[in-house]
């Protein structure tokens, strides 16, 4: 379409000679296009493709190439970029605060933590306070962030070392201890309402924009009466009910909630999913103590799930909301050149960053994603 107004516009399409002369250049570019496409889609068939002997022109039209309608059903639409007004974005980091947690030796020597919290600032456009539980040691975060993320130490009795036989269920367990952390910080007193997101979670477009959507959608700010929880329905629905990756929790009203569903992990050791636990919940009725509540997941959280969808998106620049992908099963699908290049992207990362990889650089496992120093 491009090519055919390009030669419209240069008048080859009006006298008879002159179109002949056109549609014969058009057929030797197509031709070209679709050859070099094509030595790029062979690449694509190897362990790794190599992005840094490929122009991102012919990246581009390696995408076109590989079906962009196909494509196109797997990624979602552009999110809606609402204008919200200075006054309101303050208002809304006023009492709202973000809560993440960041456990173990693999997570301190990585970079999972500082991805998250600066995808938040840049893409997320989130400037309010972040609150951080973890049991690194305090100089591993220090001078890391601006003075609106706070660093908790995590308390060691609330680590239960023996009790889970999956060893990162005694971390998961913190998601139920936000509220009692938080109320232990008298900075965080104005914080009436708390997003949980896992550190392999980016943020990908301004938060607020999401947090608004949902708030229309499921009245999340205007309920009362029984407490609540909201988490976006799991991908795998045959399994589990609803994903703990990103959470919206209430100050006031949620705290019951959470001592359900920890008492739930609690009396279930030998199993390795948080959100079982969840299940055990809803299945249970506890409806008295907590409704769990489960939001369409639509274009608000996106699983990439191999190279072609994320080359479509690094180039069509149309980041979701919330983007889960490193530690997800999803992620064993893409290709450690292409993650390096899309998280560098959602990072908006300028030259000197991605030289320095001061973010990291991403090592794909046969079991899991990582992203690693």
């Amino acid at each position: 379409m491009m090519i055919h107004k390009k030669f419209y516009k240069s008048g080859l399409t009006t006298p008879p000679l002159k179109a002949i002369v056109a549609l014969a250049a058009l057929v030797i570019v197509v031709f070209t296009i679709s050859f070099d496409a094509s030595s790029i889609t062979d690449s694509s068939n190897s362990s790794s493709l190599d992005l840094s002997s490929v122009s991102p022109r012919d990246l581009l039209e390696y995408q076109i190439h590989s079906n962009k309608d196909r494509l196109s059903k797997h990624i979602p639409n552009s999110p809606h970029h609402e204008e919200v007004s200075s006054s309101e974005k303050a208002k809304f980091e006023a009492d709202s605060a973000i809560a993440l947690i960041s456990f173990g030796k693999e997570a301190a020597n990585g970079t999972l933590l500082e991805q998250c919290i600066l995808s938040l600032r840049r893409r997320g456009e989130f400037d309010g306070k972040v609150m951080v539980i973890t049991d690194a040691p305090r100089e591993r975060y220090e001078g890391e962030f601006d003075e609106n993320v706070i660093i908790l130490k995590a308390k060691e009795e609330d680590i239960l070392y023996d009790h889970f036989t999956a060893p990162a269920m005694k971390y998961k367990r913190f998601k139920t201890l936000l509220i009692d952390y938080m109320d232990d910080v008298p900075e965080l007193d104005p914080i009436e309402w708390i997003y949980y997101l896992d550190i392999d979670i980016l943020v990908g477009s301004p938060f607020i924009t999401m947090a608004k959507a949902l708030n229309e959608k499921y009245y999340i700010r205007q309920r009362f009466g029984t407490p609540s929880v909201y988490m976006f329905k799991d991908p795998n629905p045959e399994k589990f009910s609803l994903n703990s990756g990103f959470i919206v929790l209430n100050r006031r009203t949620s705290d019951q909630c959470l001592d359900t569903w920890r008492n739930a992990i609690d009396i279930h050791p030998h199993s390795g999913f948080d959100q079982a636990s969840i299940n055990y919940v809803i299945e249970n009725e506890y409806s008295n103590h907590c409704k769990m509540v489960g939001l369409d997941v639509e274009d608000y959280l996106t699983y990439p799930n191999g190279d072609d969808e994320l080359i479509h998106v690094i180039f069509e620049k149309h980041f979701s909301p919330l983007i889960h992908i490193f530690n997800s099963c999803f992620a064993q699908k893409v290709s450690p050149e292409v993650m390096e290049k899309f998280v560098a992207d959602v990072l908006d990362l300028n030259d000197s960053e991605r030289e320095e990889h001061k973010y990291g650089k991403s090592v794909i496992h046969p079991s899991t994603a990582k992203w690693s120093r």
